[in-house]
């Protein structure tokens, strides 16, 4: 006599999330009184009981934590459904473990580190570069060219034009004497002679004290009258 045996399939366990509504409704309690309870908000609830961990905070600690205490609140051990939970949600990981529907705050807490950190070290870098470019206007002597006229000029008239450039801002002084500069730091300026060689000295000074000057020797030969 043969006798047949028929393997029963062994029904799978059902999810936590889905167990966890079961036994809310299986007490009658909404969520609404279940918040109130927990003192937890009812999206995060409702997340709880629709399997969207990923919408919860996203540290393991405080998806742990909500479990246990909506599990307490129906007045129900909550280590079976920890152990249930760790074992579901937190093995052999094959679904994004984080959701980032966030605000624009939230996605930044999630940056890698290194690139928060890059961006810092970038933006200090950058404050740096600034600051220096600013003790470097300090500390620089002025820049002065002198285009005419050249060292060592004779000329037959009493005066002679003096013309040249420094830097913007910079005051000129011309023989101890201040002289106007346009926006763009060039000057022009006409000096009177004296018979002989004339010793001309053309000052740049920044309002921080550092100067530069240039000397000219313009020799001036009076004409002789017939």
């Amino acid at each position: 006599m043969a006798f047949g045996f028929q393997q029963k399939e062994l029904e799978r366990p059902r999810r936590v999330c889905l167990r966890l509504k079961e036994e809310r409704e299986k007490r009658k309690i909404s969520l609404e009184e279940l918040a109130i309870k927990t003192k937890i908000i009812k999206k995060y609830l409702l997340a709880l009981e629709e399997c969207r961990f990923c919408d919860l905070p996203a540290a393991e600690i405080y998806q742990k934590n909500y479990l246990r205490r909506y599990v307490e609140a129906l007045g129900i051990d909550p280590i079976p459904f920890l152990e249930q939970y760790l074992v579901e949600e937190k093995t052999g990981e094959n679904k994004p473990r984080y959701s980032f529907k966030k605000s624009t705050g939230q996605y930044w807490q999630w940056v890698p580190t290194i690139a928060r950190y890059g961006f810092i070290v970038i933006l200090l870098l950058a404050i740096v570069f600034y600051l220096g470019l600013q003790v470097r206007r300090i500390v620089e002597v002025p820049r002065l060219l002198i285009y005419y006229p050249p060292d060592g000029l004779v000329v037959d008239k009493p005066a002679v034009i003096i013309q040249g450039e420094t830097n913007p801002e910079v005051e000129v002084l011309i023989n101890g004497q201040k002289i106007m500069t346009n926006e763009r730091g060039m000057f022009k300026e006409e000096v009177n002679l004296s018979s002989g060689v004339n010793t001309v000295v053309i000052l740049a000074k920044k309002k921080h004290g550092k100067t530069t000057s240039e000397t000219r020797y313009v020799v001036y030969k009076e004409q002789k009258s017939l």
